[in-house]
Order: structure tokens, then sequence, then C-alpha cells
């Protein structure tokens, strides 16, 4: 997925809910319709990632690279705080710009199995949403449906990526965890 926005990146239209959710969820920037938020967290991982590399190269305001740099600021805080209630607090802070709508959607729109129409949630910005409120809402939504419990924060030195890991898991690659041995080896070897 790279750099690109995860609030402007969409899929034509969602047919199922999101993992860990029972109800569609879309999002609507005025201006725009509504569109499905339907990413995975290892690819809003990714992205910001790559959005972190991106963040010190640019030059101007830039509003996608400053949502996923609040996202990648969520994901520390979530590593080092855990979901505390001040840490919710804050959350719901930036959630407050962000306005929740249940709608009742015809099946040619939204497929159902039961043959009745479905509902769905849409999240609402208002004119000029802040990269705080597009971030706490994406945050919100991964951390909801329960896919960060496996988020982890590479403890590779020079290495500030995230990534998703089973609980053992040091580093995000086989470089960083190769590097790592390295620098151990030759500090050892030094220290003789």
């Amino acid at each position: 997925m790279g750099a690109k926005a995860l609030h402007l990146q969409w899929g034509s239209s969602m047919k199922k809910a999101l993992p860990g959710s029972k109800v569609p969820f879309l999002e609507r920037i005025p201006g725009d319709n509504p569109k499905p938020w339907d990413f995975r967290a290892d690819e809003v991982v990714d992205a910001v990632n790559e959005g972190a590399k991106l963040g010190h190269e640019l030059t101007k305001y830039e509003p996608h690279i400053m949502v996923l740099q609040e996202l990648a600021e969520w994901m520390r805080r979530y590593l080092e705080e855990g979901i505390t209630d001040k840490f919710l607090d804050d959350l719901n802070s930036d959630l407050h710009q962000v306005r929740y709508a249940k709608y009742v959607v015809p099946m040619d729109l939204l497929p159902s199995d039961t043959g009745f129409p479905r509902e769905l949630y849409v999240a609402e910005f208002g004119h000029n949403p802040t990269p705080e409120a597009i971030a706490a809402n994406d945050f919100s939504r991964l951390l909801s449906s329960g896919e960060l419990k496996r988020l982890k924060s590479c403890q590779q030195r020079d290495c500030q990526n995230f990534f998703l890991g089973p609980p053992q898991a040091k580093w995000c690659s086989k470089t960083c965890g190769s590097k790592h041995r390295v620098r151990k080896k030759r500090r050892k070897d030094s220290a003789r």
C-alpha cells in the first residue's frame, strides 16, 4: 500500500463487515461519497512505516503523511502505555471531531444473507478534518477490532518500524534481527 493516505484509498464497494465487526463501516469527508473503511492491520502498519520514512523528506504540508504520523503516535502510545483511562480519554477527545451516523441501506447496495436491508455506520468528518481526527478514527477501528493485539515495535536500535508478530518476536525483519546479532557479537568480541 505504501504511503497512500488510508482515509483516501478506497475499494469500490464493501460487501461485508470488517473483521471483529458485524456492521459495515464507511467514512465520508465533505464533498466525497461515503467510502468503505476496509483495511487490515498489516496494511495500516505498513503504511505507517512508509509514512514515517517519507515524513522526514517532506518540505511542505502533506495531510496524508500527517495522518500516518498521528497513527504512528497512537501505535507508540498503545505499546508504551497500554489501554489506560488516560489513553482512552485522549483517543475519545480526538474522536469528538467525528460524527457517527447509522443508516439502513438497500440490498442492491449492500447484499444481505437475511433477505432484508442491512444497517451500516458512517463516520462523517466536518469540513477540513484534522489529521488527529482522521488518525484517531482509523486507530479506534483497529483497536476495537482486536487486530492490534500482535502490534510490536522493532527493537533494533536504528529501526523505528512497527510490525505484527507473535509474542516472542523482537524485530520487524530478518535484516534487523541480523543487524542486532552482528552488533551484539562485535560488542562481545571487542570486550575480550
